[in-house]
């Protein structure tokens, strides 16, 4: 069956759906009065919805049923100093909500080289990829933050940094929910021991040195999987 994302999902027996969303079941994919397919807010509301009136410009559908999920475990939140080519943020976004990730956060790091975000683009990629996936959550997004109140904010996890030092494996933390991803000339000294101080356990993504998106994506694969 179908699945279409619409953040705000009416609690309503019939209703219609968003212009643009009726366009593309109506005209694109051609579907017809009776044809069923799933609606998903992203945040575990999944309704089976029949269409009552084949309008390309406001289709008219009527709920079947309704199932709300809860997810398991305490999901994987990644905090990643953005590349200067969002290409390859979106690449990443799309990686990573594929294997499972639910949350992505943004660090305006001392090295880093993008300062401003199109986050409209990163969330269409998310939507897409969650849809592809047949994932019933949609990754929760935050835009730039500035490292140290990240750090303030949400204490205990991994960075993954290029210094020497005794570093673990992602998969030997005790909770590997959040891991820290610097940006391409990798985190400062001063970030480093704000980190360290605030329950951050220094860790390796493997042998290889990675650029930064794929870093992410590795993270996130060893996290989940573990």
């Amino acid at each position: 069956m179908r699945r279409f994302f619409l953040l705000q999902i009416p609690d309503s027996e019939t209703f219609h759906l968003p212009e643009e969303e009726s366009k593309h079941i109506v005209r694109v994919l051609r579907s017809e009065v009776g044809d069923q397919f799933l609606l998903l807010n992203g945040k575990g509301l999944i309704v089976t919805a029949e269409i009552t009136d084949a309008h390309p410009k406001k289709c008219q559908v009527k709920v079947v049923s309704k199932e709300t999920k809860v997810r398991a475990g305490n999901g994987f939140h990644l905090a990643i100093a953005p590349t200067k080519n969002l290409d390859r943020m979106e690449w990443m976004v799309e990686k990573i909500v594929e294997i499972g990730a639910s949350k992505l956060t943004f660090l305006n790091c001392d090295r880093s080289e993008r300062v401003q975000l199109k986050l409209d683009r990163l969330q269409r990629v998310a939507i897409s990829a969650m849809k592809q996936a047949q994932h019933d959550f949609l990754l929760e997004i935050e835009g730039l933050q500035s490292f140290s109140d990240f750090i303030a904010n949400n204490p205990n996890g991994g960075i993954a940094h290029c210094m020497d030092g005794e570093k673990k494996s992602v998969r030997e933390l005790n909770y590997p929910s959040r891991i820290l991803i610097g940006p391409e000339g990798d985190f400062s000294e001063s970030e480093l021991k704000l980190a360290l101080k605030h329950g951050y356990e220094a860790v390796h993504l493997g042998e290889s040195r990675l650029r930064t998106e794929t870093a992410g994506m590795v993270a996130c694969v060893l996290a989940v999987n573990s």
